[in-house]
């Protein structure tokens, strides 16, 4: 083998046993191009205050790393664990009283919630839905 090869070989395991380490950390390209999904309720109930929301916020991080996750079906938020069985009512719970106090949840494709801040837009709504009520 010439030298210009032995580079080569050696580059080219280089760049390999990069890619593998750069793999094995779980910091690959699709983890930058995660997909985030927001959820607000559109009809909320309540504007909740900050230590409400704290403690609610405080429950599914909690119940996160014990491995529940959630995600929506029919407008609910609904409870799974990494074992398969069973629902968490006191995650649920948590995120349904976020979503109703104008709440917003960014959740990632895994059912892990990403952040949990106000939500102008449900706040929006439910100020409207308070007017219309006036109203009539």
């Amino acid at each position: 083998m010439t030298n210009k090869s032995k580079i080569q070989a050696f580059l080219i395991a280089l760049v390999v046993f990069g890619i593998m380490i750069y793999m094995a950390t779980g910091k690959s390209a699709n983890s930058d191009n995660e997909i985030k999904h927001q959820w607000y309720s559109t009809s909320p109930t309540n504007i909740l205050n900050s230590d409400d929301a704290q403690r609610n916020i405080d429950n599914i991080k909690t119940l996160q790393n014990t491995g529940w996750r959630l995600l929506m079906q029919d407008g609910k938020p609904v409870s799974f664990n990494e074992d398969g069985n069973g629902r968490n009512e006191i995650i649920e719970q948590a995120a349904s009283n976020l979503l109703h106090g104008c709440y917003e949840l960014d959740m990632n494709d895994k059912g892990e919630m990403i952040e949990a801040k106000p939500s102008e837009e449900a706040k929006k709504i439910f100020i409207d839905q308070q007017n219309n009520t006036i109203e009539e």
